[in-house]
């Protein structure tokens, strides 16, 4: 295990620690939070083992929310854990809460989904209540009024943040199953295009009347049969007649639903944290409200050995960083049900990792649903409950940092329409994976669709060294690309890259020996959007996994190259961290150009983070720390405090709020010495003396107001 903190570590912790707010029903979603999956893992046992925050997916029951008797119950085992500390995200539903959906409907039958045929579009086919499980439709007036009873009956547990499984619906059937061609549907894109277009407009789409119209009839008119109809809708290209509006309606009215269940839920709880399963680089379904705290998701992992730890995923994660929101997330059942299969439960530690390296959190694997015909897997708290320690450990290394980066990535939203998947288009992760291999760090700019056509500002593109295109940058609007035409030369195409790098004024290279192998180990740069003072981090990533023996590929001589124009302040002092080792201090060893090379040697773990102290970290001697007897009153303070014990000597007194800024200083403080804090606002601050030489003093400062 880790040894003991340095001083400065332990003086950023205070700060922290004590800025927190200690009600967990407005807890931060920090970068470093542990989440159990579900309920069935969370035992006393597993909370000590993993280091455990609280419980992700707080569903309500399965069989049935109606009943005061069993819903009293429910509610009081969640009180029961809120009490003890824990988290509880509790969880409203789309599919997994389709029983409630019958139970609570006048007509629950018009509420599925139907094909261009007319039929249900089925999900599991199970029975309850005489009506088969199938796909949601998320039309009609009593959808929203479901939801919002689901709402009702949440709020009898004291939940300490809410998540919403938003992502099964009329938005995703209308591309893969055959449409959504209900009543509701129908009725609803009838009304759509009555809005949006005129009466010329309407006859020149063949539509002369709108009052009669019915998108389902249109089609078969127009000789679609279901078959033809699912080959096309797989792309908003596929040359579908009115389907384009279809596809931004269907959106749109689900973005609606939600903004308004949003709204419901502040009138139950006010400014709870809530989280969607929002997709931001795919389309097809809700997309995003400022409402959210943090995003949420469940998302496909490429799980052969070749690609461990997959890039299918990351594309997710830097679109979360583009927004500043944590993402919390679990992979479908199929990525385990393969580790299950192969007996490999260890691969997923690299999964875990590049997670969390990347400013996201992966739920913890354990009572894990493997889908149909599979039982529940556990593959054992020694597996992975070192990694989540390590998060645990490390966490003032994780929370509030933000990736250090000089590309930009123009991303298309547009082109992922034009593919059938649900994790960007094919382009794009490829060109992610192009840059990821070569260890240039990026951040994403989406470029949204025209229904959307979002893009970032000329301010937002101008600090990057490159902004890189690929071939879906032909999916821009002219708007869009007027934005980025004005980034003129720093505009480049992944196809060119030594275009690329020859742009960069920096770029972290990973070494085996004397060879550049940036594709063996990832080098992740991050640094602390709250407090220049704060250590930066170099998030190391094994990128090569060794199915044989289940473990990550030993490196051998390994060594990593950061230039001097990597980070803001000068390198001072580095520290590698790895699970379940002692943490090494490295050697930084710097040329004349200011580039410092860090000997690594063996690296064989999944994941390593390198903790950097640099010029403009606190530098704390702390012999004179223990030496000097300052003492401070009175604390807590209202409109003055005084510092005694500094001997004489001419000191300089910072006070420091809790995200780094200095907001008083003073000079020439001598052996006792009486400062007004009257105009400081109530909080948490630390109060650092200086003398010529070095830190004498840190303290705690309570400020009442």
């Amino acid at each position: 295990m880790k040894n003991s903190l340095p001083v400065y570590r332990v003086i950023f912790f205070l700060i922290t620690f004590f800025s927190l707010n200690i009600n967990a029903q407005n807890a931060p979603i920090k970068k470093s939070m542990i989440l159990f999956t579900q309920k069935s893992s969370a035992t006393s046992f597993n909370y000590d083992k993993y280091k455990a925050d609280g419980i992700f997916w707080g569903h309500m029951l399965h069989n049935g929310i109606s009943s005061d008797v069993d819903m009293n119950n429910w509610a009081a085992d969640v009180e029961n854990r809120v009490s003890n500390g824990e988290y509880f995200f509790g969880r409203l539903e789309f599919d997994w809460g389709w029983k409630w959906m019958i139970d609570f409907m006048n007509d629950p039958g018009s509420y599925w989904a139907q094909d261009l045929n007319g039929n249900n579009i089925l999900w599991t086919g199970t029975i309850h209540n005489g009506h088969a499980h199938s796909w949601q439709s998320h039309h009609g007036p009593e959808f929203l009024e479901w939801l919002k009873y689901q709402v009702d009956r949440i709020d009898l547990a004291p939940i300490t943040h809410l998540m919403i499984d938003s992502q099964t619906s009329a938005s995703r059937t209308l591309h893969w199953l055959g449409g959504d061609f209900s009543v509701h549907s129908m009725n609803n894109f009838r009304e759509y295009l009555k809005n949006k277009y005129t009466t010329a407009e309407l006859s020149a789409l063949d539509i002369n009347d709108i009052d009669n119209f019915n998108y389902r009839n249109f089609l078969i008119g127009k000789g679609y049969t279901l078959n033809s109809y699912k080959q096309q809708a797989l792309s908003i290209a596929g040359n579908i007649p009115l389907y384009h509006d279809f596809v931004y309606f269907q959106r749109q009215a689900l973005n609606n639903v939600m903004d308004e269940l949003f709204e419901y839920i502040d009138t139950k709880r006010p400014g709870i944290a809530i989280g969607a399963t929002t997709n931001l680089i795919e389309p097809r379904g809700f997309i995003f409200s400022e409402r959210q705290t943090y995003l949420a998701g469940e998302f496909f992992h490429a799980h052969d050995a070749n690609t461990s730890p997959p890039f299918r995923p990351m594309l997710h994660f830097k679109a979360a960083e583009a927004l500043d929101k944590t993402l919390i997330y679990f992979p479908y059942p199929d990525a385990f049900a393969a580790l299950y299969d192969r007996s490999a439960p260890h691969q997923a530690r690299g999964w875990i990792a590049q997670a969390y390296a990347m400013g996201s959190v992966f739920t913890i694997p354990e009572n894990i649903w493997l889908g149909g015909g599979y039982p529940v897997w556990s593959p054992g708290w020694q597996v992975y409950a070192d990694l989540y320690e390590f998060v645990h450990d490390n966490s003032e290394l994780l929370d509030d940092y933000k990736a250090v980066s000089n590309v930009a990535l123009a991303y298309s939203v547009y082109a992922s329409l034009l593919d059938s998947g649900m994790d960007g288009s094919l382009t794009a992760r490829q060109t992610l994976q192009n840059l990821v291999e070569d260890n240039i760090s990026f951040d994403l700019k989406i470029f949204g669709d025209p229904d959307r056509p979002i893009a970032p500002t000329t301010e937002q593109l101008e600090p990057y060294d490159a902004i890189v295109t690929d071939n879906d940058g032909q999916y821009f609007t002219t708007a869009q690309n007027t934005i980025l035409n004005s980034a003129g030369a720093k505009v480049v195409s992944i196809n060119t890259p030594n275009a690329i790098t020859q742009r960069l004024s920096w770029k972290i290279d990973v070494l085996s020996g004397n060879t550049v192998s940036n594709n063996l180990i990832s080098a992740l740069p991050r640094k602390s959007s709250k407090s220049d003072a704060a250590p930066y981090a170099l998030h190391l990533l094994n990128r090569k996994y060794n199915s044989s023996d289940d473990e990550a590929q030993t490196h051998n001589n390994i060594s990593i190259k950061i230039p001097e124009a990597t980070f803001p302040n000068t390198i001072t002092g580095a520290k590698l961290h790895r699970p379940n080792k002692t943490s090494l201090d490295l050697v930084l060893e710097t040329d004349n150009s200011g580039l410092i090379t860090l000997n690594i040697g063996t690296f064989d773990s999944f994941w390593g983070i390198i903790e950097l102290t640099h010029s403009g970290s606190l530098s704390i001697n702390k012999t004179n720390l223990d030496e000097q007897k300052i003492s401070m009153y009175p604390n807590p303070s209202d409109e003055f405090i005084t510092l005694s014990g500094l001997n004489g000597a001419e000191n300089h007194v910072s006070i420091i709020d809790v995200f780094g800024k200095i907001v008083m200083q003073s000079s020439s403080i001598k052996d006792k010495s009486i400062i007004n804090t009257k105009n400081l606002p109530s909080g948490i601050y630390i109060v650092k003396i200086k003398n010529s030489n070095s830190v004498i003093g840190i303290k705690k400062l309570i400020k009442k107001g």
